[in-house]
């Protein structure tokens, strides 16, 4: 059976850099521009919610009049403390004000009287994050050609995040919450063989952008929600339950400790850029090969806690539960469970 190879740490790989817009962006870079790291690519212009003001209770007025008492127009921008809206009161003694409870601009009027006040927007610099050429500039991102090391993990969660990479904990130790400190607000945390959810719970509240751990408990895993972003990015480099991470995914970050990396859960890879000018490879790409007894192999099947296993014994021609004949394995998991597996459910593991 011939099954597709997964690299787990590729260095030196060619690798184009999506650097995604966080609101609408003025570009100061364009193609084929030299950038380093620290290049400023883009000014967006980041909003930082909005603020509902109940004019019509202040008032004491209906919710379709409520426009004529406005002093200023929607799109107007208005600012802490300013009054918005104003009532005279009977036989003209006294008036009721509302003041403007932020910084912001009039966005609209609801059918209940209710003003909504945008917050002002926040300008954010976008930095290039790695050495490289702009090779594209779009709609919504920039896309950067640069190179570095490139991990896979066998499962994860969450958008893509940035951050210096900090190692938390040697490969075996489980990452417990008293291991969360301040220093790793926007940071990715590496190390360890189990991540536990109130660790997790922990960094969120900090502002710790993600993890790469070895192993998490499965129902911690779905607590995450798969597909779903909850603030956080974390990446499984070996499988579910307690698993210590591969010295080889260890070494090789901890070689680059306090460099400036992107971490996706949705994508199960961890980017680390090089500032170094050296020749890169042009692919990172998977190939395929031969499935043979030894062979480490990542396993699909619907709702497994088992991810990681070896393989024991292949057999030919085997007829499955279905009905249908195909070649299976015997797969022996890091646990020490067995289980008979069509061959081509597995995905044969380059450490």
């Amino acid at each position: 059976m011939i099954s597709p190879v997964i690299r787990r740490i590729t260095k030196n790989v060619e690798h184009e850099l999506e650097r995604k817009f966080t609101g609408s962006c003025k570009v100061s870079a364009r193609v084929g521009d030299e950038v380093n790291p620290e290049s400023i690519i883009g000014h967006c212009e980041v909003s930082a919610g909005q603020r509902l003001v109940k004019i019509a209770h202040e008032l004491g007025v209906s919710g379709s009049s409520v426009k004529k008492y406005l002093l200023r127009k929607l799109g107007d921008r208005i600012y802490r403390g300013e009054i918005i809206a104003r009532r005279g009161l009977i036989f003209g003694v006294g008036k009721k004000e509302v003041k403007s409870p932020a910084d912001g601009v009039i966005n609209e009027v609801d059918t209940n009287g209710d003003l909504i006040v945008n917050f002002m927007p926040t300008t954010v610099r976008l930095v290039a994050g790695a050495k490289g050429q702009v090779t594209k500039v779009g709609q919504e991102s920039i896309f950067i050609k640069t190179g570095g090391t490139k991990i896979s993990g066998v499962s994860g969660v969450g958008r893509e995040r940035e951050g210096l990479v900090k190692i938390i904990a040697q490969p075996h130790e489980f990452v417990i919450p008293q291991m969360i400190t301040g220093d790793c607000a926007g940071k990715i945390l590496v190390g360890g063989s189990l991540l536990e959810r109130s660790t997790i719970e922990k960094a969120v509240t900090i502002g710790v952008h993600g993890f790469v751990v070895g192993g998490i408990n499965h129902r911690d895993f779905l607590s995450l929600g798969v597909g779903t972003d909850v603030g956080i990015t974390v990446l499984i480099t070996e499988g579910f339950g307690t698993t210590p991470i591969g010295l080889d995914i260890f070494e090789a970050a901890k070689q680059l400790e306090n460099n400036f990396a992107f971490l996706s859960g949705e994508a199960k890879t961890f980017f680390i850029p090089i500032v170094k000018q050296e020749r890169f490879l042009k692919t990172a790409q998977d190939y395929w090969r031969k499935l043979s007894v030894g062979d480490i192999v990542r396993v699909f099947r619907p709702g497994s806690q088992e991810l990681i296993g070896k393989v024991e014994a292949l057999s030919e021609r085997e007829v499955l539960n279905s009905g249908l004949v195909a070649e299976v394995a015997s797969v022996k998991f890091l646990t020490g469970k067995k289980i008979t597996v069509p061959s081509a459910n597995l995905e044969i593991v380059d450490a």
